[in-house]
């Protein structure tokens, strides 16, 4: 094994012994943490029944279908954006705050669309997935060598021949990038559904024994999970690594697109227009049991807008999300610039950071209220669990592909190790760390909307869930908008501010 292999597989066994040793000591109360060794023979043990591998067969099932899915309609629906740039355009601001979308709002209509069983929630783990896809098809799309495309033309290659030989080709590492985040979300969507939502299958599994104190089986599915999805997570990254390394597709360019700001504007209506009758449709079809009208939707809104209650709600979420938001933000780049000047740290840690990227996060829930208990304190936990990895992985990683002139720069100067951060690395990388603020948002959003509807007993998060329980549709539906409505302008907002990072 490689020396970062070494101290990587040292941390982890380092990790887990700590949590045995802290256990044992009572330095951690057990009703907080059992020791591994339990949670091992606990897991062995459920693993010589059948009903663990009924239930492990069901998710897998799930995320196999909902991946799959989502990899053929997020690669097709990719291609098409790619070829409609004004479209495109148009569509960045809902693409930019998909995930800070609370979907699982739409499992009531799922339900009452395909029944009770497993279609709602292959369809929950498709939602998640299929944007990973759409964005990683266009970025390598995007990336394609405009001189392969000269070459194409010269050779008077079909559009089919252009896209089967050069385009495909060019853009595979970033396409493989896109299919393996869709799988990381399939899993995320489907366990999170089982979690939240279902009555089978392994997310239910760990609801279950948390709402029933079964602590030992709790955390023994859970170190199943976690240790599926680490392999599988570190053989796709070993797979892409090697696929990158063979493709090398160089920088591309966007497909030019010369719409002016009035044109973005009516595209984006436009988008919204189709969204509200693809909505109405649903309701004639479904009824007010499962999904509200736009019209009571609406309506609702402005009954909620004169009411304090809902005001506090929305004071209580911009509080978790700010503080949260600020953690992830500067305790995440803090974090990616110390990785990125120390390549060792850097090898040896990327990895972990990868896989506790794509562990499906709505699992370590009762881990989370165990140790941080109900209120703030859990749901800006959330919020950072989420955003902070994207943060410092992309700081990370812009420190890494940095000029290496700048470097060399440095070093003729002899500047020390704060300057050199301070002078060179945090300027050239300033447009990144712009990027990664607008990552972050969206998906500390996500984390915090679940941290309120699991861990608090107020907040917009809140609101949705108690809604869903008394099947309020119109609240609920009215709370999505406001938030979706949120997520869209503050989106557009850093789009515009990270372009305009960029072109300084």
């Amino acid at each position: 094994m490689r020396r970062p292999a070494l101290i990587r597989a040292a941390i982890v066994v380092g990790f887990v012994l700590f949590c045995e040793l802290a256990t044992r000591a009572g330095w951690v109360g057990r009703n907080a943490l059992v020791p591994p060794t339990e949670m091992v023979a606990t897991l062995a043990a459920l693993m010589r029944t059948e009903e663990f591998w009924s239930e492990a067969a069901f998710t897998s099932a799930n995320i196999l279908i909902a991946f799959v899915s989502a990899v053929i309609a997020g690669f097709a629906i990719g291609v098409v954006l790619h070829r409609l740039p004004r479209t495109r355009r148009a569509l960045e601001p809902m693409i930019a705050s998909y995930y800070a979308l609370p979907f699982f709002v739409l499992y009531p209509l799922f339900i009452v669309m395909f029944g009770m069983n497993a279609v709602p929630i292959i369809f929950m783990g498709f939602l998640y997935a299929v944007m990973a896809m759409i964005t990683g098809t266009l970025t390598g799309l995007d990336r394609v060598p405009r001189i392969f495309m000269k070459l194409a033309q010269t050779y008077r290659m079909g559009r089919l021949s252009q896209a089967l030989r050069i385009q495909l080709p060019a853009a595979a590492p970033y396409v493989f990038t896109g299919t393996k985040l869709a799988f990381g979300y399939a899993i995320t969507g489907v366990i999170g559904s089982e979690f939240i939502l279902s009555n089978n299958g392994l997310g239910y599994g760990i609801a279950f024994s948390y709402n029933n104190f079964d602590d030992r089986t709790m955390y023994a599915l859970l170190v199943f999970v976690l240790t599926v999805v680490s392999m599988l997570t570190l053989v796709l990254h070993a797979a892409e690594q090697r696929l990158q390394y063979r493709a090398g597709a160089g920088a591309g360019a966007r497909p030019s697109d010369d719409t002016g700001l009035l044109g973005r504007w009516l595209g984006l209506a436009a988008c919204a227009l189709v969204i509200l009758v693809v909505w109405q449709i649903l309701y004639s079809r479904v009824g007010q049991e499962a999904i509200a009208s736009p019209l009571s939707s609406f309506q609702r809104i402005g009954v909620l807008m004169l009411r304090a209650e809902f005001w506090a709600n929305v004071a209580e979420t911009m509080r978790a999300l700010l503080l949260s938001l600020g953690l992830s933000c500067i305790a995440g780049a803090l974090i990616g610039v110390l990785l990125g000047v120390n390549k060792v740290a850097a090898k040896v840690l990327a990895p972990l950071l990868i896989v506790f990227y794509a562990m499906p996060k709505v699992t370590l829930y009762p881990v989370i209220l165990l140790f941080f208990g109900i209120g703030l304190s859990a749901k800006v936990a959330f919020g950072a669990l989420y955003g902070m990895i994207p943060m410092i992985l992309i700081a990370m990683n812009a420190i890494i592909a940095m000029n290496p002139s700048l470097r060399r720069t440095s070093q003729v100067l002899h500047l020390t190790r704060l300057q050199y951060v301070w002078t060179i690395v945090l300027p050239a990388t300033l447009p990144e760390l712009v990027s990664g603020l607008r990552i972050s948002f969206s998906i500390t959003l996500l984390g915090v909307m679940i941290g309120e509807m699991f861990a608090s007993q107020r907040g917009l998060g809140f609101m949705i869930m108690n809604s869903m329980g008394v099947n309020d549709t119109p609240t609920m539906m009215a709370v999505t908008v406001l938030i979706s409505i949120f997520a869209l302008t503050v989106n557009a907002a850093l789009m515009l501010l990270d372009a305009n990072f960029r072109r300084n």
